[in-house]
């Protein structure tokens, strides 16, 4: 079962950054990383929606923080996509 620091150390190891410079191989590297973190999410969200109403209150800032990975993931395959049509 999840605990509070699980969830704890997985979201505050989401720090972003700029994507703009990126090479396309840069972006599938990164996009790889958070795919891993991602599916890490997923799970944690999973496993803390399993034992609800036990710690309800972390349900709001996991599922936050999950949509903005996943968000950001998005964007960042957008970005590569139009890369690689550039080429």
């Amino acid at each position: 079962m999840l605990n509070e620091s699980d969830v704890e150390n997985v979201v505050n190891d989401l720090a972003f950054e700029p994507f703009e410079h990126l090479s396309a191989d840069q972006l599938r590297s990164e996009i790889k990383r958070l795919n891993s973190k991602a599916g890490q999410l997923k799970m944690d969200l999973h496993d803390l929606a399993e034992g609800l109403p036990d710690r309800f209150e972390l349900l709001p800032d996991l599922a936050a923080r999950t949509y903005a990975l996943f968000a950001r993931l998005h964007t960042l395959r957008q970005r590569l996509k139009t890369l690689e049509t550039c080429r």
